[in-house]
């Protein structure tokens, strides 16, 4: 694949990134690794698994999954401004704050389409960004569960097994020419939903009660239930189309009309900087003082000048309230402890003022250890083993997708794709001995003891004894193979590289 080539699946845009953005891909989701895939396409199509994808979405940061649930809104592919565009919306209607806003996304976006990008959440060129198919199954509408967006399916997906003489009545109604077919009365309509300017024409025309029944489902969920005699209002948006049947008793709401009223968003809030988490220090010191305070009271004077004459006392910050009180800015227990570390015998006081007398909780059994923390998926692995592992990957991924070339010149002869190569052992020998001596790689069938049978790319070293000792792309080490267990040899193209 040229550089210049966009990538068509996942896997040739996993085939395409570095070594690091690999282990980047692997350490942001470890479940990947056990067992390591034996080459990148196993590696792409684990990665499009439900529970893979289920896990990666949980570990998400509200603005990265934000970002995720708008791309499943969205046209597939879809540019970087319409997505944009579905996070900040364009009708601004509170001025600077949105301004604000709008900037934040922004400049947040980027950042969110790297972190699902190095998860291999999302692929393509900004210009084709691609959400995989699982996400997209999880995080997009259907009739068995909304979107967390809150959208509905688009009106090409409503309208779908809905009568061609209905699709022109709903035209006619919105004031649309008649069309010839059912595919061209659907485009109509929902070019008619996404032009700002046309839509809201038609809103403009619209019962205030209807536009009432439009405000309760924008935001979700889109589905309303409607009775077999529907009211004026309701009426008038199914007349339109504004709201779709689904059943008998259920309308919805399309996602290209919503997308309308809710001015181009597909959040109502999106969060692209996390919220502050205010500190225990952050809080207002006096209250933290007054939550911390105590007092000592005693009814003999002489005995509290004496403890604040006392250096000792420097650090419980005691002041005199009242003759006979003094305010520590010290909590209760270290006041106590202090007091008697003076040679003083306090004693605690209750709300009310009755004496308490503490003492340490029997127990009858030692205290229990608090059971480990159980870490939520497998480990992320370290460095050594992501290395090992991303080598692995590309070696294997390197004897998968090498073009090999029949030895026969017999179309007739030609290799089925995904069986063992088929040579004689004349043929075999000769054709690993010219490789030895050329350093080329070849493509083996080669069968174990076990009688297990594998397809290699090699490229033979020495040649002798009824073995050959070659380099092993697939295991990324060198072995030595009993040439009566190689099924046959094919030649690779371009010199052995895929």
């Amino acid at each position: 694949m040229g550089t210049t080539t966009p990538p068509r699946t996942l896997a040739e845009a996993l085939r395409a990134r570095g070594d690091e953005s690999l282990a980047g891909l692997l350490r942001a989701r470890p479940d990947l690794l056990n067992p390591v895939p034996n080459d990148i396409t196993q590696l792409a199509t684990r990665a499009g698994t439900r529970a893979s994808v289920v896990r990666a979405l949980e570990h998400l940061d509200r603005f990265a999954l934000q970002t995720a649930e708008a791309l499943a809104v969205a046209p597939d592919p879809a540019p970087y401004d319409t997505l944009l565009s579905l996070l900040t919306g364009d009708g601004l209607d509170d001025g600077d704050q949105r301004d604000d806003a709008g900037a934040a996304i922004t400049a947040a976006l980027p950042r969110a389409l790297a972190t699902l990008r190095e998860q291999a959440l999302v692929w393509g060129e900004d210009d084709r960004l691609r959400l995989v198919r699982t996400a997209r199954e999880l995080l997009a509408p259907s009739p068995q569960h909304p979107s967390p967006t809150g959208l509905g399916p688009t009106v090409s997906e409503a309208t779908a097994g809905m009568s061609p003489g209905r699709l022109q009545e709903i035209l006619a109604a919105t004031g649309l020419p008649a069309t010839h077919d059912p595919v061209s009365a659907v485009a109509a309509l929902a070019a008619l939903f996404t032009d700002r300017t046309r839509m809201a024409e038609l809103l403009d025309t619209a019962p205030v009660e209807a536009l009432s029944v439009l405000d309760r489902l924008v935001w979700g969920p889109p589905y309303g239930e409607v009775t077999p005699n529907p009211t004026p209002p309701v009426k008038w948006l199914r007349d339109r189309g504004l709201l779709l049947p689904v059943s008998t008793r259920t309308v919805v709401l399309p996602r290209e009309a919503a997308l309308h009223l809710r001015a181009g968003r597909a959040h109502r809030v999106p969060e692209p900087v996390p919220p502050v988490v205010g500190t225990a220090a952050e809080r207002d010191p006096q209250a933290v003082d007054r939550a911390a305070s105590a007092y000592v009271r005693c009814d003999d004077e002489a005995v509290l000048n004496e403890i604040l004459a006392d250096r000792r006392s420097t650090g419980l910050r005691l002041r005199r309230l009242a003759p006979t009180v003094l305010a520590a800015q010290a909590d209760p227990g270290s006041l106590l402890e202090a007091l008697r570390d003076m040679g003083y015998a306090p004693a605690a006081e209750s709300a009310e003022g009755d004496v308490l007398i503490t003492r340490a909780g029997a127990r009858r059994t030692p205290p229990r250890t608090p059971p480990a923390p159980v870490p939520d998926g497998p480990p992320v692995p370290d460095d050594t083993l992501l290395g090992a592992a991303v080598r692995a990957i590309r070696a294997g991924d390197t004897a998968a997708t090498a073009i090999r070339r029949e030895t026969s010149e017999d179309p007739s002869s030609t290799t089925p794709a995904g069986s063992l190569p088929r040579t004689t052992p004349a043929e075999t020998l000769a054709t690993v001995q010219a490789a030895a001596m050329t350093g080329s790689a070849v493509w083996i069938g080669y069968v174990n003891a076990d009688g297990a049978a594998s397809q290699r790319v090699i490229a033979p070293v020495r040649v002798e004894g009824g073995f050959v000792t070659a380099y092993d792309h697939t295991a990324d080490e060198v072995r030595t193979y009993p040439l009566h267990r190689i099924t046959g040899v094919a030649e690779l193209a371009e010199d052995g590289k895929g």
